[in-house]
C-alpha cells in the first residue's frame, strides 16, 4: 500500500503539464562563396508536424528568423547544386544537427554547414561542455564494444568472459547515469539537464528517483515542449508501475506462422526487442540462454521481437542459431519500423517488458541481475 502511495503522489506531482513558451531566432551565417543554385534548409519539428524552411545561398550568406515554442534539436542542411539526383552516385550529405533556441545563432565555414563553428548560442556551448564531460565515460563503453567486436565467435560465447563484460558495461553505464544525474542536480535550471534527464528514460534506471529529479526541474524548463514530453513519459512509467495492460500484437515467425502476445496469457513472458547487428544484445543473449533454461519449465517463456530489416533476415537466423536461442522468435522485419516496436515505443535495444499471466506490464529493461532477481522474486529460488 505504501508502494502505491508513492506512485500516485508521484503521478499527482507531474500531472500538470501546462505547456507554453515562444523563442524568437535569427539563423545566419557565411559558409565559403557558396551561391545559387546552393540552397540551405532548416527542418524543426512540433506540435506534432514538419515544419521546412528554405533560402538560397547568396555569396556564403544566408538567414532565417522564425519563432518557436521552446528550444529543440534540429537540422539544417545545404543542397550544393541542383543535379538531380543519383542513388547510384548519391551526394555526401553536408547537414549538422543544433539546438535552436531564442537567439542569434551564426554559422561560419569555408566549406559546408557540417564544417561550421556555431556561435551566439548558450545552449550549443552548453552542449559542448557537457560533452567533453562524459566523452571520456563514453570512450569506456566504445572501447568494451570494440574489444567484443575483436574477439572470434567462441570467445564472444564463453560465458565467463560475458560476464566480465557485462560487469564492466555496467560499471560503466553506472558512472554515466550518475555523471548525468549529478549535472542536471547542480542545473535545474537548464534546458541541457532536461536533455540529459529524457536521455536516462528508456534505461532501468529507478523511474521514482528520475521522476523526483524532473520535479526539482525549474518550472519553465519544464514547461518546454521536451520538457512537457518528459512528463509524459515519466508518468506512463509510474503507472506501469503498477501495472498496465501490455498491448497485444501479432507478427510472422521464422517460417512465417502468426505468433500473437496473447498467446502467452497464463505465463510470465519477457518481450524481448533486439537485433542480429545489436553488439549489447548479443552479448546479453548468453545470459537469456541460461536464465530460459533454469526458469522455462515454471511458467516463464521469453518472446524474442526481431529490429532486423528484410535484407538482413539471413543475418538474423543465423544470430538465432549462433546464439542458440530455443524460444519463439517473431519479427515483420521493417527494422526501426517494426510494428510492434512502434506500439511499445521502443527507441533503443536491447529493451524488453516482463508482462505476467494476465497480460499486465510488470516491469521493464530486464538485463542481467536485474531479470534474474526478479524471476527469483517471482518463482523462488
Amino acid at each position: 500500500m505504501k508502494k502505491l502511495k508513492e506512485i500516485i503522489l508521484l503521478t499527482a506531482l507531474l500531472a500538470p503539464f501546462v505547456c507554453f513558451s515562444q523563442e524568437n531566432y535569427i539563423l545566419n551565417g557565411q559558409i565559403g562563396k557558396l551561391d545559387k543554385p546552393a540552397k540551405i534548409y532548416l527542418r524543426t519539428a512540433y506540435g506534432g508536424e514538419v515544419h521546412i524552411d528554405s533560402t538560397w545561398m547568396d555569396k556564403g550568406r544566408f538567414e532565417f528568423k522564425g519563432t518557436v515554442p521552446s528550444p529543440m534539436e534540429v537540422h539544417i542542411r545545404i543542397i550544393h547544386d541542383d543535379k538531380p539526383f543519383n542513388p547510384l552516385n548519391p551526394a555526401p550529405q553536408d547537414i549538422k544537427g543544433f539546438l535552436l533556441e531564442g537567439a542569434t545563432i551564426t554559422f561560419t565555414s569555408k566549406d559546408s554547414i557540417k564544417n561550421a563553428v556555431i556561435t551566439g548560442s548558450p545552449l550549443n556551448e552548453e552542449v559542448d561542455r557537457l560533452n567533453a564531460l562524459l566523452k571520456p565515460i563514453y570512450k569506456k563503453l566504445n572501447d568494451l564494444n570494440t574489444e567484443y567486436l575483436s574477439k572470434s565467435l567462441e570467445e564472444q560465447q564463453d560465458k565467463a568472459y560475458i560476464q566480465t563484460l557485462e560487469d564492466r558495461a555496467a560499471a560503466i553505464t553506472k558512472e554515466t547515469i550518475e555523471a548525468r544525474l549529478d549535472y542536471i542536480g547542480k542545473n535545474p535550471g537548464s534546458f541541457i539537464s532536461l536533455m540529459a534527464l529524457n536521455s536516462l528514460l528508456n534505461t532501468d534506471y529507478d523511474i521514482k528517483v528520475l521522476a523526483q529529479t524532473y520535479n526539482a526541474l525549474e518550472e519553465p524548463v519544464k514547461q518546454t515542449e521536451l520538457g512537457c514530453q518528459a512528463g509524459a513519459k515519466l508518468d506512463q512509467a509510474l503507472k506501469e508501475l503498477a501495472g498496465i495492460e501490455a498491448p497485444d500484437f501479432t507478427q510472422p515467425d521464422v517460417n512465417g506462422h502468426p505468433v500473437k502476445l496473447s498467446d502467452y496469457h497464463g505465463k510470465y513472458v519477457l518481450v524481448d526487442f533486439w537485433a542480429s547487428w545489436c553488439a549489447p544484445c548479443r552479448r546479453e543473449n548468453p545470459a537469456l540462454v541460461k536464465t530460459y533454461e533454469k526458469y522455462q519449465g515454471k511458467g516463464f517463456e521469453i518472446l524474442g521481437v526481431s529490429m532486423d530489416s528484410e535484407k538482413d533476415k539471413a543475418k538474423w537466423l543465423k544470430a538465432i542459431e549462433d546464439d542458440g536461442l530455443t524460444w519463439k522468435q517473431v519479427g515483420d522485419l521493417k527494422g526501426w519500423e517494426n510494428e510492434a516496436a512502434l506500439l511499445y515505443k521502443v527507441s533503443m535495444i536491447p529493451f524488453n517488458f516482463l508482462v505476467d499471466p494476465e497480460g499486465k506490464i510488470i516491469a521493464r529493461d530486464l538485463r542481467g541481475d536485474g531479470l534474474q532477481e526478479k524471476l527469483q522474486e517471482l518463482f523462488g529460488n
